[in-house]
Parts: C-alpha cells; sequence; structure tokens
C-alpha cells in the first residue's frame, strides 16, 4: 500500500513539472508547448528552404526550366509558412471555437493533399535541374541543391512507408 501512495505521488509530482500542452492540430493532439515551437520553427527554416531556392530560379539571366511545378512549390511553401504561424499562435493562445477547429481540420486535410501533389512537385522539379544541370540551382545554390537532391528521396520514402502502413492496418 505504502508503495502505491508512492508512486501515485511521483505521478503527480512528473504531472506538475512537465510543461503545459497545447493542441497540435484541431484533431486534438496533445504536444508540449516548447515541442510545438521548435516544431514550427523547423516547419518554416524548412519551407524557407524551399522558397528561396525556387525564388532564385527566377532571375532574369536563369534560362532553367519553369514550369508550373515551380509556381506549385513556391506557393505552396509560402502558404506553409502561413499555414504554421498560425497555427502556432492559435495553438499558444489556447484557441476553442468549434467552428474554428472544424474549419482548421478541413484545411488540414486539404493541406495534406496538396502536400503529396508538392512532393512529387518537388521530386521532378529537383530531378530536372539536376538532369539538365540548370547552372542555377546545382551551382549557384550547391548546399540547397544538394539537400533537396536528397531530401526529395527521403520525402517519397515517407509517402511509400505511410501507404504501406495504411495498407497494412487495413488487413488488421
Amino acid at each position: 500500500m505504502a508503495s502505491r501512495k508512492s508512486s501515485s505521488k511521483l505521478a503527480s509530482k512528473s504531472s506538475i513539472k512537465s510543461s503545459p500542452t497545447v493542441e497540435l492540430t484541431p484533431v486534438g493532439k496533445q504536444v508540449p508547448r516548447n515541442v510545438l515551437v521548435i516544431m514550427t520553427i523547423v516547419a518554416v527554416l524548412y519551407q524557407g528552404v524551399i522558397l528561396n531556392y525556387v525564388m532564385n530560379l527566377e532571375d532574369k539571366l536563369c534560362n532553367c526550366i519553369r514550369d508550373w511545378r515551380h509556381d506549385f512549390i513556391k506557393y505552396f511553401s509560402a502558404a506553409m509558412i502561413v499555414w504554421a504561424t498560425i497555427i502556432l499562435l492559435l495553438a499558444l493562445t489556447g484557441f476553442k471555437n468549434e467552428m474554428l477547429k472544424k474549419l482548421l481540420k478541413a484545411l488540414s486535410i486539404a493541406l495534406s493533399l496538396c502536400n503529396l501533389i508538392n512532393i512529387w512537385c518537388l521530386y521532378t522539379y529537383v530531378g530536372d535541374l539536376n538532369s539538365t544541370d540548370c547552372s542555377c540551382a546545382v551551382d549557384k545554390q550547391k548546399i540547397a541543391n544538394d539537400f533537396l537532391y536528397v531530401w526529395r528521396y527521403v520525402l517519397v520514402a515517407g509517402v511509400i512507408f505511410g501507404l504501406v502502413s495504411i495498407i497494412l492496418s487495413a488487413f488488421h
């Protein structure tokens, strides 16, 4: 009996010391506030790298491929920076409006679908820039280009892993 009391005291003390949690998404996942801030900073930096990369390809002297994928990646990255900032601000202020939560959930689903398109665009666009040896991307932005060239494989592997997980969970 004494061990139960001491373990319950420990549990209550540890829950008091833990950082406050916030809803990461309107779905209701609880995430510690400091983790949410770090995740948002990483997401904004990542999208910023992509946005800077494609914006640098818009120089008048750059004759690289510039099709709808370029524009999609650019606008999607800008939208994701805004989205991450809005979600962070709403989560930190503890929004409780149910209508707003439903709207954000619908937007999250739409952005998830758009993200699949964005992954395909990023994969093929960066590959095409490298296969055509676009100097604006390959030479002038070597670090960002090398990162995105490798990262595109990680993104595709993540999508494949996610699809395999969904398929396998359907059989259980």
